[in-house]
């Protein structure tokens, strides 16, 4: 992973959101700005020229008006005109003279009693702001008649008010502009400003997010190559804190994983090196005609029996297992009595436990069949698989005890031992595959026993629970459906 890369991927990502958003809000804000000002400006030019209208209105077509009191700056030009378009007064231009038409463009507006305005309307070669109003005669008088005659309800006739004329200021938008680009240059001067900060932020960012990125990624590498006593110290934020310790507990399973893989290498390479040593020993003897009497013969044959059976429930456990884990397994489901299985299974397993002098007790506290739901000969494997760990971690003259009871729609079922017990370190990895607490028995078994009988348990979707304590003993508990009538049988 290439440092430098990232810092420029993440310098060039902040930098581009930045000048992306400070753009769009310098565009929106001169903008919305000079509406604004735009917008206002107009009203103001308009109750200017209002003031006008309506001194001329009230002078009684005197188009001469103290202009002075309303213009409000030197460069506002007032042109006056009648309501046929011809110039009354102008004030400001030599461009438009008394007598000229002007404003006949706005003249259907103006005849509608509306005002006007136009935008780079241009006089003396400026960009202006021209405002009309209408002229309009509806003295105080007129009113007061007008009111009098709703108020008493008498026939006459309100006449609307007489169109006298328009008067229209034009104002320089130079100002305005002038305005706008000095917001546009603060804009500018924040937009550099901003670019600076951005900058200096994402190096900072850049630098505090790869740098752990880089660790992270060298970590995996050597993780790849096999080397799992890699670990990384990261000083960072939490999330990339918790990546390098996810990345750290990774390195610590696979170490483990690789230390139960190459242990187990080494057992099954005994294990099956053993049978097959005395296997082609006797029946070496065997085929030279060593065996001195019958009875010889007879016990070298036997072994040859013990250690072919070995050798195959050994295959059988990989095989299974590998089918389960791929799933490839299929469930035949069905009812069974949990009741009789566990009756069947303790007289299979019976004649391993006397040579040991182990007794096995079996308790029913439901006092009846245990109907279960379950493919009953994976849960038999399950039970007898269970009885030859507890024999195995027995002492000798020791109990083994079995309870099973119905609680709600469960079976449940516990296998309990008085024996060795199981280290608290070593409860959470006993259901692995090819795991052996007691190194010393591992020639006794794979390492394959409990991580069948817990894979065959998830398949029928319940569970197994352990609980021991070290020096007196271990006891498993699992549960199935218990079987009712409307339950229905099939095969998955």
């Amino acid at each position: 992973m290439n440092r430098n890369k990232i810092v420029v991927k993440l310098w060039v990502g902040i930098i581009s959101l930045t000048v992306v958003l400070l753009f769009l809000s310098m565009i929106f804000q001169t903008r919305f700005l000079y509406t604004f000002y735009l917008d206002q400006e107009i009203k103001q030019v308009e109750k200017d020229a209002k003031k006008i209208a309506d001194y001329i209105a009230s002078s009684q077509y005197n188009f001469t008006a103290p202009y002075e009191e309303v213009i409000r700056r030197v460069n506002d030009i007032i042109i006056v005109t009648d309501k046929y378009t011809r110039i009354e007064y102008t004030r400001g231009t030599t461009e438009y003279k008394v007598g000229y038409v002007f404003g006949t463009d706005f003249m259907p507006q103006i005849k509608s009693f509306k005002n006007v305005h136009k935008r780079n309307f241009m006089i003396r070669n400026m960009d202006t702001l021209l405002v009309g109003v209408p002229i309009l005669k509806n003295n105080v008088e007129d009113k007061v008649i007008q009111q009098a005659i709703i108020d008493v309800g008498t026939s006459g006739e309100i006449k609307e008010p007489t169109l006298m004329g328009a008067v229209y200021i034009a104002t320089p938008l130079e100002q305005l502009e002038t305005t706008n680009n000095a917001i546009k240059l603060q804009f500018l001067y924040i937009f550099i400003g901003a670019i600076i900060l951005a900058s200096m932020l994402s190096f900072f960012l850049s630098q505090s997010f790869s740098a752990p990125l880089v660790l992270i990624n060298n970590a995996a590498k050597e993780i790849a190559k096999g080397n799992y006593n890699t670990t990384i110290n990261l000083k960072s934020s939490e999330e990339i804190k918790a990546l390098g310790e996810t990345m750290n507990n990774l390195a610590k399973q696979l170490s483990r994983v690789e230390k139960i893989r190459r242990e187990f290498i080494a057992n099954v390479s005994h294990e099956i090196r053993t049978p097959l040593s005395y296997l082609q020993g006797y029946t070496e003897i065997m085929l030279d005609g060593l065996a001195e009497s019958k009875e010889e013969e007879q016990k070298y044959l036997n072994i040859i029996m013990e250690e072919s059976i070995r050798l195959k429930k050994m295959v059988d456990e990989i095989l299974q297992l590998s089918q389960i884990e791929e799933g490839f397994l299929q469930l035949n489901t069905s009812s069974f009595s949990m009741d009789a299985l566990l009756k069947r299974t303790i007289v299979k397993v019976y004649p391993i436990a006397t040579k040991r002098n182990i007794s096995i007790k079996f308790n029913n506290f439901s006092d009846d069949l245990l109907l279960s739901l379950g493919d009953e000969n994976k849960i038999k494997q399950v039970v007898i698989n269970l009885l030859h760990n507890s024999i195995k971690h027995s002492y000798n003259y020791g109990n083994i005890l079995i309870n099973s009871y119905k609680q709600n729609d469960r079976i449940y079922v516990c296998i309990r031992d008085f024996g060795e017990g199981i280290p608290h370190e070593d409860l959470p990895f006993i259901f692995d595959r090819f795991y052996t607490i007691n190194k010393s028995k591992s020639e006794e078994s794979s390492g394959l026993g409990l991580a069948i009988v817990k894979q065959l348990i998830c398949f029928h979707g319940s569970e197994i629970t352990v609980n021991s304590v070290l020096g007196e003993g271990t006891e498993f508990c699992f549960w199935l459906p218990a079987f009712s009538d409307g339950s229905i049988n099939k095969t998955t």
